[in-house]
């Protein structure tokens, strides 16, 4: 049976509006917690210049923190256990394997939750999200851009949306303290639709990367069978379509 171009154009249209619909649902409703509880997240450093972090933060820059034993090749995951929401707030818990290179997780490192406020513009002017490293957070709420856009951030932090929801930072000489950071530095965070932090670098004056950090990408088995439910739910409207002009 052929399916003609005019059948093939309605189905696309259709499928276009009700993503359309789903997405002015979610604005409709507010700030959201765009992940859901027994998430795993995992980040993978593809490099991480020690040497040049020591000097530029000193050399205990990776005994605490999120940064806890960052290193090239190692990984991190985060294990998401509860989401909770009220009026006021989002909070998520999760328990956190620590960057490491074993392929056995093991025991987790510590668990932390993050809590923030359904109302961004109501955070205090001139706020940040942390006064250590990586001065930018893992998770947010979604619509990210939107509610990066509302925070009253810090004059260190610039919005970006443009494109995809994106955190610069700007880190200068002796800001955290005497001699740290040596010289300045500039952080580019870029966030993917569920909030979750999908990229990160850390670079220098000339665009010199010192660090760069990536979230593992959905296995091959998950996007394949994602592309087939599209193609399933637009072939089901052309049968639809074709079934309803024969009657």
């Amino acid at each position: 049976m052929k399916v003609k171009k005019g059948d093939m154009y309605i189905s696309i249209v259709l499928l276009f509006l009700l993503m359309s619909g789903f997405s002015s649902n979610v604005h409709a409703v507010g700030y959201q917690n765009g992940i859901k509880t027994n998430d795993e997240l995992i980040w993978n450093c593809h490099f991480c210049d020690d040497n040049k972090m020591d000097e530029l933060f000193g050399e205990f820059w990776n005994d605490a923190g999120i940064f806890e034993n960052l290193s090239t090749n190692r990984r991190m995951k985060w294990r998401l256990n509860m989401v909770e929401e009220n009026s006021t707030t989002l909070s998520a818990l999760f328990s956190i394997w620590m960057w490491r290179v074993e392929d056995n997780w093991g025991a987790q490192d510590n668990n932390s939750k993050i809590l923030y406020l359904k109302n961004p513009i109501l955070y205090p002017s001139g706020f940040n999200f942390t006064n250590t490293l990586p001065f930018i957070p893992f998770w947010l709420p979604v619509p990210v851009g939107e509610y990066l856009g509302e925070i009253p951030l810090g004059e260190i932090y610039d919005v970006d949306n443009r494109v995809l929801p994106t955190l610069n930072v700007q880190i200068t000489k002796d800001s955290i303290h005497h001699n740290e950071p040596t010289e300045t530095v500039y952080f580019i965070a870029v966030y993917n639709t569920n909030g979750i932090l999908s990229s990160f670098k850390l670079y220098t004056s000339g665009n010199v990367v010192i660090v760069d950090i990536s979230l593992e990408s959905l296995p091959i088995i998950a996007i394949v069978s994602t592309i087939g439910l599209v193609l399933a739910f637009v072939c089901s409207i052309v049968l639809y379509i074709k079934k309803k002009r024969i009657n």
